[in-house]
This record gives structure tokens, sequence and C-alpha cells, in this order.
């Protein structure tokens, strides 16, 4: 995802992200935030609620678009699915953390454009879970050993699912 970092809005977080990274050995609410943040416009190019970058995220498991195409509405899949963050913010924070003053703005954009959030279902949420990878692990690591495989879609999950319906009918 493409976005000019003079953006005031996006710089901003960025910097709060850094100069957090640099000064405070924990990270709080507000830092998640501003990490979540920066990840939903890294990842659609804006922010949003949930249920908006679920109808939006191009970025999904083979599972969880099965399920699209078999939902009989977009509120049916979307209570069936989740937002994950391939490496966790946790471990984004351990990463931003480790480079110290060497950490700048434009390292922590691209990190979150190289780890787009993914729509997975939630029962593979659940087995990431379940093998210990709630919130740490490698990208390449947790999703192999949960047999998740993300794709592109060609479209947003909104656009393919209401697509389907038109040719459907």
């Amino acid at each position: 995802m493409q976005i000019n970092l003079d953006n005031p809005f996006i710089l901003r977080r960025l910097k709060f992200i850094q100069l957090e990274a640099i000064h405070e050995s924990q990270r709080d609410q507000t830092t998640t935030f501003a990490m979540r943040v920066i990840s939903n416009f890294s990842t659609i190019g804006m922010n949003g609620s949930s249920s908006k970058i679920l109808r939006v995220n191009r970025n999904m498991s083979e599972a969880a678009y099965g399920e699209l195409k078999k939902a009989k509405t977009m509120q049916e899949w979307i209570d069936k699915v989740t937002n994950e963050h391939p490496m966790p913010l946790k471990e984004s924070w351990k990463v931003f953390q480790s480079l110290g003053n060497d950490l700048t703005t434009e390292y922590i954009w691209k990190h979150f454009v190289k780890y787009p959030m993914n729509t997975i279902l939630k029962t593979e949420n659940q087995k990431l879970d379940k093998l210990g990878y709630r919130d740490n692990g490698l990208p390449k690591t947790r999703y192999q050993e949960a047999n998740i495989d993300i794709f592109l879609l060609n479209d947003s999950p909104e656009r393919l699912w209401y697509t389907q319906r038109i040719k459907n009918d």
C-alpha cells in the first residue's frame, strides 16, 4: 500500500510509535491503538472499524474465502471471521525497540506494509491460540503450523460477495 508519508495524520502516529519504542520499555494502550491505526492504513489505506476492515481487506485465508463464497449475507460471513496481524503487535514492538535510536518512521511504515493484516476464520484464530501464537511468533511459522494459507483477493470481499449474489440471481 503506497501512502504519502508526508500525510500529517499518519506521520504524527508513526512519530509517536517511534518515540515510545525508543523511550518506553512497556507498550501501553495508547501505543497499541496507534499501531493498530497504522496497520489499518497500511492494509486498506484508511482507518476503520473491524467490520469495515473485514469488508475491504483483500488479504485473506483460503478458508475465510471459502466461507465468503457460501455466506448468504455479509453479516453471516463477518460473524465467522476476524482481523489478524501475522506479525503480532507484541512482536512488532520488540522489533521496534531492538532498533533503538536507529528506528525511523519510514521503517515502522514499511514494517506494517510488509506484514498487512489478514482476514482469517475465528476457528483459525483459535488454532493459533491453542498453538501458543496468540501474541507471539513470526508470520511464516505461525501460519505454517496452523495450516493457514493467505492469498490476495482481486477485489474487496464485499464486492466479490455482491458480484457472486448478482450472478446467482
